[in-house]
């Protein structure tokens, strides 16, 4: 039996051990004239031989749900060296992640531990997704979008209902001045234990934003972000206004007018919010005071990235609100003088 026929084969033998591989599905695999290529991204590994491209090409025309395996006990003893050394081979080329007893292949577990560098464990990864909740706060189309999203990449989705549980928290304001956003992060603030939280906001006719990624104690809060907004606005007369306006509830959906973009924001915060509760520390994107901008204009969709620094004073979570300021005194001249 070649080792290709070992890849073909299906039913295992009497007495044997079957063993699995996870194929990675950002690999590449290409034939070319001197053997075997594998790309993942600007990295290639090449094998020689046309018998390795047949037995590779049977391997994955043979995979189910994700995964691979071989019967160990239908090779014998004199090729099981040589077909050890290959799948090694092709487990360094991250072709094959080699799967841990009884694992099955999840590709939203597998794309975090591939981006955590191999750090994490997988079924840290799948027990953290399994067990720690998202609450998604909001009304309207973008709201739903998000809810919708997060599910979606098998994510436990909560509401209002449940926001005590929540690992993290995404709130969807209709618009900045929204009093929902302040309401949280006004509880958030109080928390005994703070838990991070993400503001998105809808297309303004400006910009749409995802983010601050607010970490109570450590980063600006959303009142921060709201005074450094306003200070920004080109008006002066009414800068200073901005900060502390109360809004007008509506009853119209401003989100429901850019479909499009609602998708593309909820694509970012799942992707986010599922890096923070899968990785955590190892996590790369969620930065305190992380902020991400959308702009429209005749060419497109424009993307910028901010950070969104905590104003020294803040009414709402500088411990320094309301104190004031330190004085420094120096003796006057002439009582030196006279002393």
């Amino acid at each position: 039996m070649t080792l290709s026929d070992v890849a073909r084969q299906k039913e295992p033998t009497a007495g044997s051990t079957k063993k699995y591989w996870i194929v990675n599905s950002e690999a590449r695999v290409l034939f070319g004239e001197k053997g075997l290529l594998i790309r993942q991204g600007g990295v290639v590994t090449r094998s020689a031989g046309q018998a390795v491209s047949k037995f590779v090409n049977a391997l994955l025309d043979g995979a189910e749900n994700g995964m691979v395996s071989i019967d160990t006990g239908s090779v014998d003893a004199g090729k099981l060296a040589q077909l050890e050394r290959l799948m090694d081979q092709l487990v360094e080329a991250n072709l094959l992640i080699e799967a841990e007893d009884g694992e099955r292949y999840d590709p939203v577990v597998v794309g975090l531990y591939q981006r955590a560098g191999g750090i994490v464990d997988r079924a840290t990864i799948a027990r953290r997704l399994a067990t720690r909740e998202v609450a998604v706060l909001g009304t309207g189309e973008l709201a739903d979008r998000l809810r919708e999203s997060a599910g979606q990449a098998g994510l436990r989705v909560t509401g209002a209902d449940a926001v005590e549980s929540a690992y993290v928290t995404v709130v969807a304001g209709a618009h900045d001045d929204d009093d929902l956003l302040e309401e949280w992060n006004q509880r958030a603030l109080a928390e005994e234990r703070p838990r991070p939280w993400l503001a998105v906001l809808p297309f303004d006719g400006e910009r749409a934003t995802v983010g601050p990624w607010v970490v109570p104690g450590e980063s600006a809060c959303y009142q921060c972000y709201r005074l450094r907004r306003a200070a920004a606005f080109p008006d002066v007369a009414v800068s200073e206004e901005l900060a502390g306006v109360t809004a007008l509830r509506q009853k119209l959906d401003n989100s429901a007018r850019y479909p499009g973009l609602n998708l593309v924001l909820a694509g970012m915060v799942t992707d986010r919010i599922t890096e923070f509760a899968g990785l955590h520390e190892q996590m790369r994107q969620p930065l305190p005071g992380g902020l991400t901008t959308f702009e429209i204009d005749s060419t497109g969709i424009t993307t910028e990235h901010h950070r969104v620094l905590r104003v020294p004073r803040c009414p709402v979570c500088s411990p320094a609100a309301g104190r004031g300021y330190p004085q420094v005194w120096f003796p006057r001249y002439d009582d030196e003088q006279g002393a």
